[in-house]
């Protein structure tokens, strides 16, 4: 990260409209882009420029242009996807200090985020989540609740993504949450309501395949109760899922006694 950019330099330069040119310059050269990771460091930073109950209407107003260049404009691994990417951030930094129609343009431009073709601003729309979440959880949670019963299978990641954050697990009401949604999702699986030949539930399966483990590390009586519930599932797809969080670490290592009788159930 180039150590002159700082919280403080984006908040002076979000303050002038007339050097918006020059900070969109500046973040399209530092992106990394195209590359295989984009700089996660400095739009962190960006982001955290806008965790401020004082931000301009020109400043709201360039986050949300910047939100809404799509996916022509701006394809994957093109340097002005960091620009969507960033602004994203920014609004999750925001949405405890803004205004609540501005909160409403937040969660909206969140979910549409989530479905967004390029990968990079659906793991954008997950950080929102978590930044979200980490000051008002019962936000994040009332907004899986109202999208949840429609929920296409990328809308399900994010919230499995977003959920799977080590600060936002540290209350055990928390991770009995997570452990409740991850459940609905697998049985929403074992009962066929998903198509399994599209690259959304395959997206949707790589993030259970990790997520499910962090939440049976916090809460390992419930968890492990919900992995045996579907290690005796028939559905290849499910038994996938559960064999993927019992070879993670967290599990193997603290829990081997119970990874090992889930196991059985699963060549049972």
């Amino acid at each position: 990260m180039n150590s002159k950019v700082t919280k403080n330099r984006f908040y002076d330069d979000l303050q002038d409209a007339n050097r918006f040119t020059e900070l969109e310059e500046m973040l399209l050269g530092e992106s990394n882009l195209p590359g295989p990771r984009a700089n996660l460091e400095i739009a962190a930073t960006f982001a955290n420029a806008f965790e401020s109950s004082v931000v301009t209407s020109d400043a709201w107003s360039l986050i949300l242009k910047w939100v809404n260049i799509t996916a022509t404009d701006a394809p994957t691994n093109n340097p002005c996807e960091y620009l969507p990417f960033c602004a994203l951030q920014a609004m999750g930094a925001y949405y405890y200090y803004a205004e609540l129609s501005r909160k409403q343009i937040i969660l909206e431009k969140c979910q549409a985020a989530m479905n967004d073709v390029r990968w990079r601003m659906r793991e954008a729309a997950a950080m929102v989540l978590q930044r979200i979440g980490e000051k008002e959880f019962n936000v994040i949670q009332s907004l899986f609740d109202s999208i949840g019963p429609q929920a296409n299978p990328l809308e399900k990641r994010a919230f499995v993504a977003a959920l799977a954050h080590p600060p936002l697990l540290k209350e055990s009401s928390h991770v009995l949450y997570a452990l409740k949604l991850s459940e609905q999702i697998l049985d929403e699986i074992t009962a066929g309501q998903m198509n399994h030949n599209t690259e959304d539930y395959r997206v949707l399966s790589k993030g259970l395949e990790y997520a499910v483990s962090l939440f049976v590390e916090r809460a390992p009586e419930a968890g492990f109760a919900l992995l045996a519930k579907f290690a005796r599932s028939e559905d290849k797809r499910i038994q996938k899922i559960v064999k993927s969080n019992l070879g993670k670490a967290r599990l193997a290592k603290k829990f081997s006694q119970e990874v090992e009788r889930i196991g059985r159930l699963l060549n049972a």
